[in-house]
C-alpha cells in the first residue's frame, strides 16, 4: 500500500523527527509513505497518481486536500477540517450553528486592553496580541475578538476517528495571555469527566475529525468555551508528558478506514 504525506518544507524543517516517526509506524504496518512537499506537488504533480491508496495532507491548505478528493483519494484530513483548522471565522460560523459559546468578535470597540486581535489563519499563538499592542497595518487578515479572563487554562481534547483519546490542560505563563505549549506555556494531563467528555464530543458530532486537536477555553467556574481546531496537531506535549500512542492510533485508524473501502 502507498501513500502520500504532504508537507510544507518549512515545516517539515521543523518536524523531521515527528514525520519519520509517522513513515516509520506506517512502514512497520504495511504501508509506505512517500513524503512530498507542497511546492513540489502543485508545481510537478506526482507520477504515483494510480498507485496512492491515501494522503495525509499537513500543509494546512485545503485546497491541496480538494485535489485528491476530487480524483476519489481519501485524505487525512478532508478538506473541511483542514479549512476549519486554518480559518478561524469560519470554525466559529460552526459553532455558532452548533450554539456553542465562543469568545465574542467585535465589529466595534472602545476599550483596546480588552480586545484581542488574531489572525484568521494563524496558528501556534504567533501573531496574537492585545488590539492596542499589535501593528494592524502588517498584511496580517486579522479580526478582533473578547479577551476571556479568569481562565484556568486551554485543553486541547485529542481528537482521533471522531473519539477523545487524550486531553492536555494549558496554562498561560506569567505575563502572556496565550498558552501554547509552544511559546512556554505549561502543560498537564487533563482528566476531563463524562459531562466534558459529552460536551466536546457533541461539538464535533457534524464533523469527520481523524486527527485534530480542538481546543476549549477552561474558566475558574469550570465552564468551556469554545477557542480553535487545530487540524495539524502533533504529540510534542503528549510526548513530554510521557504519552506516545498517538501516532499508532492514527495509523490504525486510516488502516480501519482504508480496509474498508
Amino acid at each position: 500500500m502507498k501513500a502520500l504525506l504532504i508537507y510544507n518544507k518549512e515545516d517539515y524543517d521543523k518536524n523531521k523527527e515527528y514525520v519519520n516517526w509517522i513513515i516509520d509506524t506506517a512502514q512497520k504496518k504495511g504501508i509506505a509513505i512517500v513524503l512530498v512537499f507542497k511546492d513540489e506537488l502543485l508545481l510537478q504533480g506526482t507520477n504515483l497518481s494510480d498507485d496512492i491508496s491515501f494522503v495525509i495532507n499537513r500543509t494546512r491548505c485545503y485546497e491541496i486536500s480538494l485535489i485528491f478528493e476530487l480524483n476519489n483519494i481519501r485524505v487525512f484530513n478532508n478538506s473541511m477540517i483542514t479549512l476549519m483548522g486554518n480559518n478561524k471565522l469560519a470554525c466559529y460560523n460552526y459553532a455558532k450553528n452548533k450554539g456553542y459559546k465562543f469568545p465574542e468578535i467585535f465589529i466595534s470597540w472602545e476599550d483596546k486592553q480588552k480586545v484581542l486581535s488574531k489572525p484568521n489563519f494563524g496558528h501556534g499563538g504567533f501573531g496574537i496580541g492585545i488590539l492596542n499592542e499589535i501593528n494592524l497595518n502588517d498584511g496580517t487578515y486579522r479580526f478582533q475578538q473578547e479577551l476571556v479572563e479568569n481562565l484556568a487554562g486551554d485543553i486541547r481534547f485529542f481528537v482521533i476517528g471522531n473519539k477523545i483519546i487524550h486531553a492536555v490542560l494549558r496554562k498561560q505563563p506569567k505575563g502572556k495571555i496565550i498558552s501554547n505549549f509552544s511559546q512556554g506555556g505549561d502543560i498537564e494531563l487533563y482528566h476531563y469527566n463524562n459531562s466534558e467528555k459529552d460536551y466536546v464530543e457533541k461539538f464535533i458530532s457534524d464533523l469527520n475529525i481523524d486527527y485534530a486537536g480542538v481546543d476549549f477555553l477552561l474558566t475558574q467556574s469550570g465552564e468551556l468555551i469554545f477557542n480553535e481546531i487545530e487540524d495539524v496537531v502533533g504529540s510534542r506535549m503528549l510526548s513530554c508528558l510521557g504519552i506516545n500512542d498517538t501516532t499508532d492510533l492514527y495509523i490504525d485508524h486510516i488502516l480501519n478506514i482504508i480496509s474498508k473501502k
